[in-house]
């Protein structure tokens, strides 16, 4: 995973986010890391993207934990690298599970977790963002070249979900997860805090 120095204040931000696992994992975070240098993030879906809580985070984990009670695990699969146009974010498409990872993110973008997202839901796993604009399409070519160079597997099972939050510094923490129709990985306890860099 990757680090960066603790947070100095929490803030009003959280999403939901599943890491994506093992070789393939590892493999997404050198890659981000060769693309962005000063990228600290560990490779991740996200379910719900940052927002703010209008409610105490506990109420959000209580909904969250009601969906992760009734919500089957299943396969993800990563397609082909693309960008996001409208802000240059450089992207592996989803060849399977993109349609349960939309039902969840509809279902969970409610009542203690509803927010006006300000762009469509498009679930995807982030390979560059926050570099010079007009790097973007030697950025691409050279994550294209390096996805088609992987030889692992590119499919994994979602069934586990993490409720993260942001901090002044930008820095991420685990705050708490939960497995897919099962109870929380540690009930009634947080995780011990883990700091990712960005989204």
């Amino acid at each position: 995973m990757g680090s960066c120095s603790p947070p100095r204040e929490a803030i009003n931000q959280y999403a939901l986010v599943t890491y994506l696992p093992d070789e393939l994992g590892m493999f997404l975070d050198q890659m981000r890391r060769d693309l962005v240098p000063d990228c600290k993030a560990r490779s991740h879906i996200s379910l719900l993207p940052p927002r703010a809580l209008r409610v105490p985070a506990a109420v959000a984990e209580a909904q969250i934990q009601q969906m992760s009670l009734s919500s089957q695990p299943f396969v993800v699969k990563i397609g082909d690298v693309s960008v996001f146009r409208r802000t240059s974010v450089i992207y592996l498409e989803l060849e399977a599970g993109q349609a349960q990872l939309e039902q969840l993110h509809h279902k969970l973008s409610c009542e203690a977790l509803e927010f006006d997202e300000p762009y469509p839901f498009h679930p995807h796993v982030t390979l560059a963002q926050n570099f010079e604009l007009c790097t973007v399409a030697e950025r691409l070519e050279a994550a294209r070249e390096r996805w088609k160079a992987y030889t692992g597997s590119r499919e994994f099972l979602l069934d586990r979900v993490v409720f993260v939050q942001n901090s002044s510094t930008n820095c991420w923490t685990d705050l708490r997860s939960f497995d897919l129709k099962g109870l929380p990985v540690t009930p009634g306890q947080a995780l011990q805090p883990q700091f990712i860099q960005t989204f």
